[in-house]
């Protein structure tokens, strides 16, 4: 939010990722953490059973996990669900 408005570019078709949760934050050192982020989803071969399946690794900066959270404590506040209330200058990313 302090960041001035930069221009973004897509250069291959990136997915979003659904997730249920953090499993983990390791410090790396040299001012780098690594997030491992899961979904929670039913069991594949336990009938009635929920297993959590890792579905992303970030690996930031201690200034981006910083921004990071500034910008999801930001938008929680607004309690909004749509996409301009993530708290990028000029609104959602298109």
């Amino acid at each position: 939010m302090t960041d001035p408005i930069m221009d973004l570019v897509e250069t291959a078709i990136i997915p979003d990722v659904f997730i249920s949760g953090m499993a983990d934050m390791e410090n790396l050192g040299d001012g780098n953490f690594r997030c491992i982020f899961y979904s929670r989803q039913r069991a594949i071969y336990e009938r009635g059973k929920f297993e959590h399946v890792i579905v992303c690794r970030l690996v930031m900066s201690a200034g981006a996990a910083h921004a990071m959270l500034k910008q999801i404590a930001h938008a929680v506040e607004r309690g909004s669900d749509n996409a301009d209330s993530i708290g990028f200058p000029g609104g959602a990313l298109q």
